[in-house]
């Protein structure tokens, strides 16, 4: 195998000797095949590893960390030499094309830094059989779409390794959303997103995953990104816009009154940003 692949698919795993074998044959299945596959085993106490260990692709790497899933995924993305980083979960399926529909995108559109896909639920709760995603194609003003929402589906995220490194980009410790984080510093750095309007990960709806497990944690973390974006929104326009920050502070001082809900607030400025989106600097 050349030190040099096209594609270095990162997944982190925990604990998922239930579903990894299922997750690593679509990945080695794929009908684009100039990629490695970095599996970061993160501290699993299962039988995990040792189902890792039973299959024998050259282009699996096998690295072992102690328990912490934002230090898993940066371990990935630090030992991948591919040009595009593929991230997958150990619980998800790939479409057979994935990797090489993701990575046509790539080629074509330069300026991409993020693909994203949608994807089709499948497993158990009233979430399953469903086609997710709303986003497609180019997305304008990205720092704008996220202010609203985190629009982008992890697992289906392919990144342009060259970007992250030239801007020390990483995953941080915003437990939770680490992903949601990641995208809105990839925005703020200019970064392009775009999002294939095909179903090519099947997503994987379980009673332990982690958005039905820390519900509440993800949520505050959440609303703490969104103010980070409204934060840094307005310091980007303070020259010309400087009643922006006046009124922010105000409203935050009002908060502490219980005057305001830090939902209302940044409901606020959400409205305020997208209604003149023309006339700021977003």
């Amino acid at each position: 195998m050349d030190a040099m692949s096209e594609i270095s698919v990162v997944m982190p795993v925990n604990n998922s000797e239930k579903y990894v074998s299922e997750a690593i044959e679509s990945v080695l299945a794929q009908s684009f095949d100039d990629f490695e596959f970095i599996i970061v085993d993160d501290g699993s106490t299962d039988n995990t590893y040792s189902i890792i260990q039973s299959f024998s692709d050259e282009r699996i790497r096998l690295i072992q960390n102690k328990h912490d899933f934002i230090g898993s995924l940066n371990i990935g993305i630090y030992n991948a030499n591919g040009k595009y980083i593929a991230r997958m979960d150990a619980d998800d399926i790939m479409h057979i094309d994935r990797l090489k529909i993701q990575q046509a995108v790539m080629q074509e559109y330069l300026d991409v830094t993020v693909c994203g896909t949608w994807a089709n639920t499948f497993g158990t709760g009233s979430q399953t059989n469903n086609l997710c995603g709303s986003v497609s194609g180019l997305v304008e003003k990205p720092i704008l779409k996220l202010i609203q929402d985190n629009f982008l589906f992890h697992p289906t995220t392919m990144l342009r390794a060259d970007f992250l490194r030239k801007k020390s980009l990483k995953y941080e410790n915003y437990s939770y959303a680490e992903d949601y984080k990641l995208w809105s510093e990839i925005a703020k750095s200019g970064g392009q997103f775009y999002v294939e309007n095909q179903p090519l990960l099947y997503y994987r709806i379980s009673d332990s995953q982690v958005s039905n497990k820390y519900r509440d944690e993800q949520k505050k973390t959440t609303e703490l990104i969104i103010k980070e974006i409204i934060e840094y929104l307005i310091g980007q326009n303070e020259r010309e816009y400087p009643e922006l920050s006046a009124m922010y502070n105000n409203l935050c001082n009002l908060q502490e009154k219980q005057l305001f809900t830090k939902y209302e607030i940044s409901a606020l400025f959400r409205n305020l940003f997208s209604k003149n989106e023309k006339k700021l600097n977003l």
